[in-house]
Order: structure tokens, then C-alpha cells, then sequence
């Protein structure tokens, strides 16, 4: 019986002082996951900037293309109107030499 209280007691021992080691090893892995989360946390903040500033260049993009495309159609409004704005100065022009032909 001697023997077995003895084998309880190192066992009880062995335990008793594996407790700080246990303890130990999962206070090094809440460590490890609290450093994975906020690796984590700041990869996908990252993330999610980076996203929104496309969202937001994507915007601006299509809103620049618009304008643009605006811009071309007033063009080609304004090289109308000045081709005809040509052509009456120099029927104009024209109409003042004949006048001055006419006149000597």
C-alpha cells in the first residue's frame, strides 16, 4: 500500500508542477493568437482602405469619362459653328473686295 501512496504522490507532484508549464504554454498561445488577430485586424483595415479608394477612383473615373465625353460632343458642336462662322467671313470678305472693285 506504501508503493502505491508513494506512485499517487509523484504522480500528483508531476502534475503540481507540469500546472505552470501548462499554464504557460497557453498564455504564450493567447499571446500568438492576440498578435494573428490584430495582424489580421490591420491586413484587413488595409484592405478595406484600399478597396474604398478604388470604389472612389472608380467613381471619379467614370465621372471624368462622362465629362469628357461631354466635352468632345461641345467640340464638335463649336468646330460646327466655327466652320460656319468661317464661311460667312469670307463671303463677307468677298462681298468688301467687291465692294471696293466696284467702287474705284
Amino acid at each position: 500500500m506504501i508503493n502505491i501512496k508513494k506512485f499517487l504522490t509523484l504522480i500528483l507532484l508531476g502534475l503540481m508542477l507540469s500546472l505552470p508549464a501548462w499554464a504557460k504554454d497557453v498564455a504564450l498561445e493567447q499571446a500568438s493568437v492576440s498578435d494573428a488577430r490584430r495582424d489580421y485586424e490591420n491586413a484587413n483595415a488595409d484592405y478595406e482602405s484600399i478597396t474604398n479608394a478604388i470604389q472612389i477612383q472608380e467613381k471619379n473615373l467614370a465621372e471624368g469619362q462622362a465629362r469628357l465625353k461631354k466635352l468632345q460632343s461641345e467640340q464638335a458642336e463649336a468646330e460646327i459653328k466655327r466652320a460656319d462662322a468661317k464661311a460667312q467671313l469670307e463671303k463677307k470678305q468677298k462681298e468688301l473686295e467687291r465692294a471696293w472693285n466696284n467702287s474705284q
